[in-house]
C-alpha cells in the first residue's frame, strides 16, 4: 500500500488550454514564456473591462491602479499609499506627500 505513490494529477490552467488549441506552426514558431507573459497580459486587460490603468507618484512611491476615471483612480491610489505607508517599517514624512500623475518617459 505505501509502496504505490500517487503523482498528483497536474492541473490544466487557463494558459496551458489556450496553447494547446493554437495550431501547431503557430507554437512552433513563438517562444513558451513570451507567449505566457502575453496571454497574462491580455488576462489582465480583459478581467478589467472597461477600466484604465493610472499611475501616481507620491514622493519616492509610484502607485498604480486600475480604475474607470480619474477621481476614482486618485481615491484608489490614495487608500494604496496609506496603506503602504502604514507599514511598520515605513515612516511617514512630516510634511505629507501630494499624489501627482506620473508620466511615462
Amino acid at each position: 500500500m505505501l509502496d504505490k505513490v500517487k503523482k498528483p494529477a497536474k492541473k490544466n490552467t487557463a494558459f496551458d488550454i489556450w496553447w494547446s488549441a493554437l495550431p501547431l506552426d503557430i507554437r512552433q514558431n513563438n517562444d513558451l514564456a513570451f507567449a505566457r507573459r502575453c496571454f497574462r497580459a491580455g488576462h489582465v486587460v480583459g478581467a478589467k473591462p472597461g477600466k484604465t490603468k493610472s499611475t501616481f507618484r507620491a514622493g519616492r512611491l509610484v502607485v498604480s491602479v486600475w480604475a474607470t476615471n480619474s477621481r476614482e483612480a486618485v481615491k484608489e491610489a490614495t487608500v494604496e499609499l496609506d496603506y503602504r505607508v502604514a507599514k511598520p517599517e515605513k515612516r511617514p514624512r512630516a510634511s505629507g506627500c501630494r499624489l501627482t500623475p506620473a508620466t511615462d518617459a
